[in-house]
Order: C-alpha cells, then structure tokens, then sequence
C-alpha cells in the first residue's frame, strides 16, 4: 500500500521512487541530446536548463526531508543520485551558457 500524506483525500500521488526515475531520466535524455547536437542552443535554453536541474534537485530533496515516511531506502538512494546528476547538470550547462559568450 502507498501511503499518503496525512489528512489527504486525494488520489495516492506517484511513489518517490518513481519521480527520482523519471528526473533522471529526462535529465541524462538533456544532457546527452545537447552533447550530440551539430549546432548551439540558444543561450536562454541554456539559461533554463541550470534552472530546471536545480529546481527539479531542489524539490526531490525537499520532499525526501519533509516527509520521510515516504521514502524506501532505494528512494533515498535514487534522490541522491537525481541530486548530483542535477548539480552535474546544472553545472555542464552554465558553462555552455558562460562559454558562449
């Protein structure tokens, strides 16, 4: 059974787990398609891409403190690894960003 957050009537939301595999999942697909691109992205792509890493980081981590009785141990683990692939990505992209102008 998913446990839900107290005095909720909602729908059970997807597990931690879940969300940290579809981070990251989108954020190594970010990465990788913008290593393989011939051509430069705009600089507010670029722009965009840091905020999303550290946003999408932020709240992952945000959550695993708020409410721990949600999270499995793989969860835990999972969020770590969202966090440095979001750091690690928020950092590749700001250098783009810094390095095209």
């Amino acid at each position: 059974m998913i446990p839900v957050v107290a005095g909720s009537r909602a729908l059970p939301m997807i597990p931690p787990t879940g969300m940290a595999i579809a981070a990251l999942t989108v954020m190594l697909w970010l990465i990788w398609s913008d290593t393989i691109r011939a051509s430069r992205s705009p600089a507010v792509l670029y722009a965009v891409r840091v905020a999303l890493f550290v946003i999408v980081a932020a709240i992952l981590v945000l959550n695993r403190v708020r409410y721990p009785f949600l999270f499995s141990t793989t969860a835990t683990v999972l969020v770590v690894v969202v966090a440095l692939v979001g750091a690690g990505g928020a950092v590749y992209f700001a250098r783009r960003l810094v390095n095209r102008a």
